[in-house]
């Protein structure tokens, strides 16, 4: 109980909480705007299996703790949340079908044993073990109506939620893994692509051929795209818009009046106590933060860590009431200003010792008396009524976390004495600093932020300019072709049904956001016919007109521009392999001889099939590895994707000789990487049809 009463008085549980009801009001509005709750509508369906809207809606709210991010464009976040329950239910099915099951057991002893990031950080929180929390959770005797065990309950069970499913992924992947057997050619195979070539090089990137030598006819176009049609395919319909987007910003006239501003509250920061003479003000938005010398955490208001700005060791050497400004940079509107409101000196960082007891104050007080008596803490293991947690020099806490009243107590016993951290009827917990950084001083930091707006005079006027161009330039082919004159520019994009935000881009760090609340322009551009120009879509960031050019169904065609650019580029660097290996096939003996040729420079690698590398192209290694003896001591001359190439093998590194069964699974690992293509491989097992364009 008294782990309960602490979980129930935790402030950083209870942000958890709020964040995750401002997520399910986000979410609850967004689809609630659209008149989605009525029980006929399907926001998927995945197989044979329907995702009603209702059930998206209690499945989205379920998962809400780890989704608290209120910032987050509420169309992306549905979007994403229910791409993880397409998946999950993809999973499943798939599962169901090969009769593989995780179990509770599985699940909880795992959670105990390696639990999730948000346990662990709720279980340091309160000071009990994972084990502890689990056996809370899972009391019959606990008050059904304790809204802050609830909260908890919630969370952990969507980690065990996630866990669930890694366990089944790593159980399919298994299963699926063992169906791959390899033959004696495969593994033979095996053998030879993992041998090493050291090789010498000479190579012409195709840059270097200028496009006029190159003829690229329609007919070449057509073949090609013939030839990769299924690359182009569609699963679902796609439109190709072209959109013009207009950046709401403060004008000069704002920014002018916005310094003004600026420079009378950060001058009545600086003459006045505290923030006394700002905290009125409704233009300003206050907050606080405490930070030291070593950690250097202040934060702007949108989480960004300013740890490495010359301004926190400017404002930290004025000392208290000191003062510093940031400008916003870029599009950025925030205008951010500190002020040492106060100092104190304390603990930096300690590692306790918790001893946790269960039963009434007699034993409390006995327990309690053994450890200021000099009670080693480890004999204390082994009593059911009694846990114990030893400090980890690896995960110390932060006082200055804690309430004042905790933050005294490991003041006043930082030499070492027990005492009680909490205590009820029920239980107590008991606390030794055992590990410490010395104390240092801490400064707390009122934060102010003005944020330059645009005037409604602003956003008035790009709109009635933005609508003054849309009347003259009331048809498609105008609409395009007249906005850079007009200062416009118009973006070309195909979307599908599952496009959250106009101009979001893939790279290789995930979904790069585009143009935030722009679903609605995608929801428009879906229900109306090529040819048709919409209103425009305001928000206080853009302004947004859509135009609808071409309904793609099946395949993305060979007209496509982006289509037609990247077939173009395919049918050049082939085309400029070709006329490279006719202006040098021939006229040189060895690497040396045709580097002269080429003008450039004899290099060396060393490359496999297995593991190409960066010098050479995966196709060039690979054409090396499968000549095998055959390639030693001859020039090969290879047109690759980039470049050509003068290759000779001058030496063959064989294989390590490894056990049959090795090689057998090395081949299933570099050709089959199940685990890596399981989602993949999960998407296209059954058809899965994404309805939510419907209710954007």
């Amino acid at each position: 109980m008294a782990a309960l009463e602490k979980i129930r008085k935790r402030a950083a549980i209870l942000t958890i909480v709020i964040g995750a009801g401002l997520l399910a009001f986000i979410l609850e509005e967004a689809v609630r705007a659209s008149g989605a709750f009525t029980t006929d509508t399907l926001a998927a369906k995945v197989g044979d299996e329907k995702i009603e809207m209702q059930e998206f809606q209690n499945l989205s709210q379920a998962r809400q703790q780890q989704n608290n991010d209120t910032k987050t464009d509420p169309a992306v976040m549905q979007q994403q949340i229910l791409q993880e329950i397409i998946q999950e239910k993809l999973l499943s099915q798939e599962c169901d079908d090969a009769n593989i099951i995780v179990s509770g057991n599985e699940v909880s002893e795992l959670m105990v044993k390696n639990p999730p990031q948000a346990i662990a950080q709720i279980c340091q929180q309160n000071g009990i073990d994972p084990k502890s929390l689990l056996d809370l959770l899972k009391n019959p005797n606990a008050d059904p109506n304790d809204q802050s065990l609830q909260q908890v309950r919630a969370i952990y069970e969507t980690e065990a939620q996630k866990l669930a499913n890694q366990l089944m992924q790593a159980k399919l992947g298994m299963l699926l893994m063992g169906c791959l057997q390899a033959n004696d050619v495969d593994i033979q195979l095996t053998k030879e692509e993992s041998a090493v070539y050291d090789v010498t090089y000479a190579k012409v990137d195709y840059a270097t051929v200028d496009d006029k030598n190159i003829k690229i006819s329609d007919s070449d176009i057509q073949e090609a795209y013939n030839k990769y049609k299924e690359v182009f395919r569609l699963n679902e319909e796609a439109r190709r818009v072209h959109y013009i987007k207009v950046d709401v910003d403060p004008s000069a006239k704002d920014n002018t009046a916005a310094a003004a501003k600026i420079n009378k509250i950060y001058n009545t920061l600086q003459a006045t106590p505290g923030i006394s003479g700002v905290r009125s003000n409704s233009d300003v938005v206050l907050d606080s933060v405490t930070t030291t010398k070593n950690d250097r955490q202040v934060f702007t208001a949108d989480g960004k860590n300013e740890s490495k700005d010359a301004i926190f060791n400017t404002l930290i050497e004025g000392g208290l009431n000191s003062c510093q400004k940031k400008d916003p940079t870029g599009r950025d509107r925030n205008t951010m200003m500190y002020k040492v409101t106060s100092t104190y000196q304390s603990i930096d960082s300690i590692g306790l010792d918790m001893v946790m007891v269960q039963g009434p104050k007699a034993r409390q007080d006995s327990v309690l008396a053994l450890l200021k008596g000099g009670m080693a803490i480890d004999s204390l293991a082994g009593n059911p009524n009694i846990q114990i947690q030893k400090a980890n020099a690896q995960n110390l806490m932060r006082p200055y976390y804690l309430p004042d009243s905790l933050r005294t107590k490991i003041n006043s016993n930082a030499g070492g004495e027990y005492f009680t951290w909490q205590a009820t009827n029920e239980g107590a917990m008991f606390a030794k600093v055992a590990q410490s950084i010395p104390s240092t001083t801490f400064y707390n930091i009122a934060r102010a932020k003005y944020v330059n707006y645009p005037s409604e005079e602003t956003k008035t006027k790009l709109q009635e300019d933005l609508q003054k161009y849309l009347n003259k330039n009331k048809d498609i082919a105008a609409f395009e072709k007249n906005a850079k004159a007009a200062k416009y520019e118009v973006v070309e994009e195909v979307i599908n049904p599952a496009t959250t935000q106009l101009g979001a881009q893939r790279s290789q760090f995930g979904m790069m956001p585009g143009i935030p609340d722009s679903r609605k322009a995608v929801k428009w551009a879906f229900e109306n016919k090529p040819g048709s120009i919409s209103q425009i879509f305001a928000d206080d960031n853009a302004l947004v007109v859509i135009a609808v050019d071409e309904v793609y169904k099946d395949y993305m065609p060979v007209t496509d521009p982006t289509v037609k650019n990247q077939l173009t580029e395919l049918i050049k660097s082939e085309k400029k392999g070709e006329y490279l290996m006719k202006q040098y096939k021939g006229k040189a003996n060895n690497v040396a001889g045709y580097a002269a040729l080429m003008k450039t420079n004899v290099d060396s690698a060393s490359v496999s099939m297995g593991a190409p590398q960066q010098m050479l192209e995966g196709r060039v290694s690979g054409l090396i590895a499968g000549l095998g003896q055959k390639a030693q001591g001859k020039v090969q001359l290879v047109a690759g994707r980039n470049a050509f190439y003068a290759v000779q093998v001058n030496k063959i590194n064989p294989a390590r000789d490894l056990p049959k069964q090795q090689v057998a699974m090395q081949y299933r690992q570099q050709h089959f990487p199940i685990q890596q293509m399981l989602n993949a491989i999960l998407q296209g097992s059954r058809k899965v049809k994404n309805n939510l364009i419907k209710f954007s």
